[in-house]
């Protein structure tokens, strides 16, 4: 009897043990087209003049969720609700743009039923959340690294999406452990951050990117699962556009004419009116809400507060030469305003991380990849011995 349980547990171990050296070996495969990068410098914005986003605000907000997931792939992915249920319950509240986002598939619920649709998905099977939204994506690519990722593989997966012309937002960078703080100093090109989300808060991330000069702007989602058992409802953006056009309100997004709400019941307090710079002082920038605000905070380089006032709907802030950026955080009791920041630059062009580009390091890129071919060898060798023992 013993001999038959021993038999057993080595058959069941010996099968396990091939069955993960099998999964390496695939996985291997998906890592020889690595590229590694030699990353653009990381340094403070810098200059004489202040870039605002919100000059020339126009009068028009659109209300919009760019993350949220339905039922997809036969109910194999993290999804309770039909395309539907979602659309009708973002369209009773009032959303203008309602993004269906499931993983690596384009939804089409809404194409006919809505003139500001937007095709879009998540990127990313890794299992450690390294994700991205495509945003405006009517392809998708299945370009992942599963097991392990360096910047280097992050980046490639930014180029490789930034190659189809979506805008492309960071998705959760604090979930998960899938980004660290060395890579928000690192990656380039591409487009916003989703600092705003239900299972993270990621302003601690946004803050180590532009204090090392990579400027992206923020977006803030739901990222809903199951609309009746998550928090969902209570993050969303407003995008400033002249006109109810999607790609008027997409290019706005994307260069920062937007702000991201976090509130507590779906409610919001307040709303931007204006941020303007000083016509006798540009260093100066004068930022005006609707309504009262309980707390105003001015947040600048490494994510250190420079200034707070209580109690008012306006406030000022004077650049001093040590501040590289300010964002500012708009506080009641209902909802926070998460505002994108005012940055030094040269007065001639925005220091746009879209605008940011790595270069490929040839050497280092081929060492890599040969040696992914040595680790396959191995694990060759491995299972067939494992198999003959």
């Amino acid at each position: 009897m013993n001999k038959i349980i021993k038999s057993i547990f080595k058959f069941l171990f010996k099968t396990l043990i091939i069955l993960l050296l099998v999964i390496c070996f695939f996985s291997s495969i998906l890592y020889l087209n690595t590229t590694i990068y030699n990353f653009p410098e990381s340094k403070p914005f810098n200059g004489n003049y202040i870039h605002n986003p919100y000059e020339n605000l126009p009068l028009n907000t659109f209300k919009g969720n760019f993350h949220a997931h339905s039922i997809a792939w036969g109910n194999l992915t993290n999804g309770h609700n039909t395309e539907e249920e979602i659309y009708d319950e973002y369209n009773n509240r009032e959303y203008d743009i309602i993004g269906i986002s499931n993983y690596h598939k384009i939804s089409k619920y809404a194409e006919g039923l809505t003139d500001l649709y937007v095709p879009m998905y998540e990127h990313g099977y890794n299992i450690f959340k390294s994700h991205y939204l495509a945003i405006n994506s009517n392809d998708v690519s299945y370009l992942d690294y599963p097991l392990f990722q360096l910047s280097s593989h992050k980046q490639k997966i930014i180029e490789n999406l930034k190659s189809k012309n979506v805008i492309i937002a960071m998705a959760h960078p604090k979930f998960g452990g899938g980004r660290t703080f060395e890579d928000m100093k690192r990656l380039v090109n591409y487009d916003l951050t989703e600092v705003l989300n239900h299972y993270r808060i990621s302003d601690k991330y946004w803050d180590e990117a532009l204090s090392s000069g990579r400027l992206t702007y923020i977006i803030g989602n739901d990222d809903t699962h199951d609309i009746h058992n998550e928090a969902t409802f209570k993050i969303w953006n407003n995008i400033f556009s002249n006109t109810r056009n999607i790609d008027s309100i997409l290019n706005n997004l994307k260069n920062g004419k937007s702000y991201a709400i976090n509130s507590k019941n779906g409610i919001c307090d307040n709303r931007l009116i204006s941020c303007e710079i000083d016509a006798n002082d540009s260093n100066v920038f004068k930022i005006k809400f609707e309504n009262n605000v309980d707390k105003l905070e001015f947040i600048g380089q490494n994510g250190v507060i420079k200034k707070t006032i209580e109690n008012t709907d306006s406030g000022t802030y004077k650049f001093t030469e040590d501040d590289t950026y300010i964002r500012v955080v708009s506080r009641n009791e209902n909802s926070d305003l998460y505002l994108n920041p005012l940055v030094r630059f040269d007065g001639k062009k925005i220091p746009l991380n879209s605008n940011l580009k790595p270069t490929s390091i040839f050497t280092l890129t081929w060492f890599f990849r040969l040696s992914m071919i040595a680790l396959m060898i191995l694990l060759t060798y491995l299972i067939r011995k494992i198999i003959k023992y």
